[in-house]
């Protein structure tokens, strides 16, 4: 009918309401002191998925994710920080600060710390309570990605 508004609906641009549901990860929770790998763990390593929203861990490449749950072992180094059944997501690479959990390769596996590199040595820190610092020799900085597994970038409480 002529004098009505015209009402146009563009396809090409969604309305926040119509917007589907977040995008959920499913990141490889790894047994105890299983090494990620370099690109990918081995089926073997993983012995749970976790589903995290998307929006939790940035623009992070999913495949660059994965997680450990946080043991008794664990906190030697993590008593203050995170605590048992705790999980700890983790990206390859990224940057190594006394505030960020690593997870570190040693000759035992995969530890999980907070870490300190001084000089060409990476100390992984004791927790609260705990006196006795760990140390790794390293050949330098840009030895560091050989040594650190990943660096957390979530902390899920139980």
């Amino acid at each position: 009918m002529p004098g009505e508004p015209v009402v146009v609906h563009d396809e090409r641009r969604p309305s926040a309401v119509e917007a589907g549901p977040p995008e959920v990860l499913r990141i490889p929770v790894l047994a105890d002191g299983a090494d990620p790998g370099k690109t990918a763990p081995s089926p073997l390593a993983i012995r749970d998925r976790l589903l995290v929203d998307r929006r939790l861990v940035a623009d992070l490449a999913p495949e660059r994710l994965f997680a450990y749950d946080v043991t008794l072992p664990a906190m030697k180094h993590l008593r203050g920080v995170a605590s048992p059944g705790d999980r700890i997501v983790f990206r390859r690479g990224g940057r190594v600060a006394p505030d960020r959990i690593c997870a570190v390769r040693t000759p035992e596996g995969i530890v999980l710390a907070r870490v300190l590199f001084k000089g060409r040595s990476l100390l992984l820190l004791p927790g609260e309570g705990e006196r006795d610092f760990e140390s790794i020799e390293v050949e330098g900085m840009k030895a560091l990605p050989g040594v650190i597994a990943g660096t957390h970038v979530l902390l899920i409480r139980r």
